[in-house]
């Protein structure tokens, strides 16, 4: 048996990009007190008992640099109506603008356009290759059934409906 040979690293990125960008996935807003926010659909559920959860933020994110300090954080699972991400997203961008912003305990934005909240505590933080790998215990979870979830996949925007 022969081995064949690696791709190019420019070919492996691209086929890598490729292949995750098949894999459906949400979209949250991490929110802090203050008002900082970051844009987030590397986002997973970890354990049921306890309760907690885990996302990922680029380790060059300024935002997340400013974020870290905060020892709660809100995690805002994203409405379909909520159309302009990619705009939201970009760095320097005020994320929060044009939202319907409530205030949760300890001081934590909270979208009421959001189909679910969770209200959460960092716990752990990791420096995973390019990203910090942040794992949170959830305090209080709240869901809105009448709203449809936005979700990423193949690069674009779109919605699910059950």
């Amino acid at each position: 048996m022969r081995a064949s040979a690696a791709p190019a690293p420019a070919t492996a990125e691209r086929a890598f990009r490729r292949a995750l960008g098949r894999f459906a996935t949400g979209v949250t807003l991490i929110t802090a007190p203050g008002g900082e926010s970051l844009v987030v659909n590397s986002f997973m559920s970890l354990s049921l008992d306890p309760p907690l959860v885990a996302f990922a933020a680029g380790r060059s994110s300024l935002t997340w640099r400013r974020m870290r300090r905060s020892a709660h954080l809100g995690i805002n699972v994203l409405d379909s109506s909520i159309d302009d991400v990619r705009d939201r997203a970009r760095p320097g961008a005020d994320r929060l603008a044009g939202l319907d912003v409530r205030v949760a305990a300890h001081g934590v934005p909270r979208l009421a356009q959001a189909t679910a909240f969770l209200l959460a505590e960092v716990v752990d933080e990791r420096g995973v290759g390019d990203h910090a790998l942040v794992t949170c215990a959830v305090l209080e979870a709240e869901c809105d059934d009448s709203r449809r979830p936005l979700v990423f996949f193949g690069g674009a925007f779109g919605s699910f409906a059950a």
